[in-house]
């Protein structure tokens, strides 16, 4: 990929994962640091990854936790341990963009796209409820 449109990328997941580190809480900025953390493991478990997947799944759902306590009582709560590990999802993130086939990339967006609309047909939502952000 292009390194140009690899630090895009890159950029987006950068400046969520800043916003977090300085204590913003929304569903927009979860929603980034799980599609990241989703497309990394897929790409790990393609073969293209230097970061234990074991790091990978509890990342993934801490941040689930962190959307279903939200939606259950409105509060945003994200620990520092997990902005760490968050932290090195992004920068193994951001190593794969650049070394990985764009075929490899391509598949794991697809993937995502399944699940985020998999996840709306199971969970039907009224107008400016919960969105998943692309």
């Amino acid at each position: 990929m292009p390194r140009k449109e690899a630090s895009d990328l890159v950029l987006r997941a950068r400046i969520a994962l800043e916003r977090l580190r300085n204590g913003e809480r929304d569903r927009p900025l979860i929603n980034v640091a799980l599609q990241v953390t989703i497309i990394t493991s897929f790409i790990t478990r393609a073969g293209h990854g230097k970061l234990d997947i074991d790091v990978l799944n509890k990342v993934k759902r801490d941040l689930e936790a962190i959307v279903v306590e939200a939606d259950n009582s409105e509060t945003w709560s994200v620990p520092r341990k997990l902005i760490g590990d968050l932290t090195a999802v992004i920068n193994e993130y951001d190593r794969q963009i650049c070394v990985t086939r764009m075929e490899i990339i391509v598949r794991a967006s697809n993937y995502l796209d399944k699940l985020c609309s998999s996840d709306s047909d199971l969970h039907p939502r009224r107008e400016g409820d919960r969105q998943v952000v692309r």
